[in-house]
């Protein structure tokens, strides 16, 4: 069975990952404050993102990292991240970003989101911090596949998706959670596909 430690384990899309891959991996939960997980789907570990002997510890033995952190310092944690699993050689990650960090909306979208977000120019903005994230990962010695959902609905129901890759424009519409973490949960029981890619995720 394999052993996978997500990162972030409180998040929506995190947790509906777990609850897909319950009893089908090994799973370890990593996130900051246990109190928001309810009904765990495996072992739990609190610790901090950006604290790298935090990071090695709960990576220790893991055969892949699911990556769900966010919404700020995504670039601290990147490094972070990167250089305890290199430490504790795991080299399998799959990291959630944002869409639109590659400029990939079309040109009245991507204004519309850089003036909701800030610029992917600027490092200290929600965009341009995601993008450093996104590139420290892509630009590592992990085999990484870095995942940018379009915007994100509740619908209860896994959707037809289309995906594109990090220099295509990104095609499709607004994507719910579920679609999303069913796709992730896929590529973590066959952990094989995508290596090296940046995908985007819209339903079609």
């Amino acid at each position: 069975m394999k052993k996978v430690l997500i990162l972030g384990a409180s998040g929506q899309i995190a947790q509906l990952v777990e609850h897909e891959l319950a009893d089908k991996v090994d799973m370890t939960l990593f996130l900051r404050n246990k109190n928001k997980l309810t009904n765990p789907n495996g072992k739990v570990i609190v610790g901090d993102a950006t604290n790298l002997e935090d990071l090695k510890s709960a990576m220790r033995g893991q055969d892949i990292i699911y990556s769900n952190l966010g919404p700020t310092y995504m670039a601290k944690m990147a490094d972070a991240v990167v250089k305890a699993a290199i430490a504790e050689n795991v080299q399998r990650i799959i990291w959630v970003a944002t869409a639109g960090i590659y400029t990939e909306y079309l040109p009245g979208h991507q204004q519309k989101m850089e003036a909701e977000y800030g610029k992917v120019s600027d490092a200290h903005s929600y965009m341009g911090d995601e993008r450093i994230g996104a590139d420290i990962i892509d630009d590592s010695s992990l085999e990484s596949t870095i995942i940018r959902p379009n915007i994100l609905t509740d619908e209860d129901e896994i959707q037809t998706i289309v995906t594109t890759q990090k220099n295509d424009n990104l095609l499709g519409g607004p994507v719910s959670r579920k679609t999303v973490a069913h796709f992730i949960s896929e590529l973590i029981l066959e952990p094989n596909q995508h290596i090296n890619e940046s995908i985007s995720i819209s339903k079609q």
